[in-house]
């Protein structure tokens, strides 16, 4: 062959690239932008079988910008839902329903019900349909639905026209309240089901047509079963005792008269004397820092004695807090959902080596540990120009 014509042989190459076209090319008008997902046990299914209820919050392009107003004009979203056995097949079957196909890349939110995540071995199973779904991507945030997960995706919030991008920006102020957690996106799920520790997942309800986002459904690690749930002042407490917070506050009453103490940091540090691991020592020290945010009384801040009865009150709080979230965890679901046995799995691996089968079964040790909870609180800050403590150590 000619040396010349051998030279041409890349550029021809080179122009191939520019005449391809993408072979799955598909129109963004076909899209059906798929933004909440929440899936609840039909109702009129048959008893002998599992059937669920998919429903899909698919966005409304030509409704979009279109204000709202009591004259009947149409949201800019519409919920689609149908039933099957099969997750994956009801989202098939939904082509049938819909002209534009549903397209998950935008999605934010799963909302599963309660009723699906207590039935054993369902849960796992149901999210894995999800982890595989190559369009969905893993900071999609995953709520736990006291009841109807379809619900919280027909709220009619303000200023927010799109029920899902709501919930979604609610759930991001998760570090401005202690009875929050931060939201567990699905990659952070997946990560829990791959291991046996139990877990937890924020759980929200509806009421008059607002969300309630505080809460968190439990998890029994081993089957990936919801067991129960922790209320808003539970949550607190499993907070405080896991550490690291920067937002929140606390009521409490001096002489009373009500006050309020806002947050700043929250760090806990956990011992663990493991000596005898059949029935260790857990001591969990909480210190806490922040202002005093709100009083009622008459009596000045500027006497020391005073200020320490308050930082002794808030203490007692924090503690009262604590303990109510470990008798909960220890009495009633016996599973370690504060994190005590990473620590030793960090601090004491040989310990944990023998008794990691009987930590939250068998003999149950976590159940039967001693855990001490002591609070140190110090106020920085109570005015616009006092203060109640130098920062010299800051």
């Amino acid at each position: 062959m000619d040396n010349r014509k051998l030279l041409h042989i890349p550029m021809y190459f080179f122009m191939i690239m520019f005449l391809t076209g993408c072979w799955d090319q598909v129109n963004i008008e076909e899209h059906g932008f798929v933004l909440g997902v929440a899936v609840d046990m039909a109702d009129d299914g048959p008893s002998e079988k599992k059937v669920f209820s998919l429903t899909n919050q698919m966005v409304s392009p030509g409704d979009l910008g279109t204000p709202t107003s009591d004259s009947g004009e149409e949201p800019p979203f519409i919920n689609i839902t149908a039933s099957g056995e099969s997750i994956f097949a009801i989202s098939r079957n939904m082509l049938k329903e819909v002209s534009r196909a549903p397209y998950h890349e935008h999605l934010r939110l799963i909302v599963i019900s309660a009723d699906v995540a207590q039935d054993p071995e369902l849960f796992a199973s149901m999210m894995d349909v999800f982890v595989r779904n190559q369009q969905i991507r893993r900071g999609v945030k995953v709520l736990i639905a006291e009841k109807k997960a379809k619900n919280i995706l027909e709220i009619n919030p303000k200023p927010e026209r799109l029920p899902a991008m709501h919930i979604d920006m609610i759930t991001d102020n998760a570090h401005n309240s202690m009875d929050m957690i931060e939201p567990v996106t699905l990659g952070g799920l997946h990560g829990d089901l791959l291991n046996e520790f139990s877990y937890v997942l924020p759980t929200i309800s509806t009421h008059e047509d607002k969300v309630d986002y505080n809460g968190v459904a439990v998890f029994n690690g081993v089957n990936d079963r919801m067991v129960g749930s922790l209320n808003g002042s539970e949550t607190i407490g499993m907070n405080l005792i896991k550490g690291d917070m920067q937002g929140g506050y606390i009521k409490f009453e001096m002489e009373n008269h009500s006050m309020v103490f806002e947050l700043e940091r929250a760090k806990s540090r956990i011992k663990i004397d493991s000596k005898d691991p059949t029935n260790m020592d857990i001591s969990i020290t909480i210190d806490v820092e922040g202002n005093l945010a709100e009083m009622y009384g008459s009596k000045t801040l500027l006497a020391s004695s005073y200020l320490a009865k308050i930082e002794e009150k808030i203490a007692e709080q924090i503690e009262q807090l604590a303990y109510q979230t470990i008798d909960k965890a220890q009495q009633e679901y016996k599973l370690d959902i504060l994190d005590i046995d990473k620590m030793l799995i960090r601090k004491h691996y040989n310990v944990w080596e023998k008794i990691k089968k009987d930590w939250e079964n068998g003999e149950n040790y976590f159940s039967n540990s001693n855990i001490h909870v002591s609070a140190d609180v110090k106020v920085r800050e109570f005015g616009a120009t006092d203060r109640a403590k130098d920062k010299e150590h800051q």
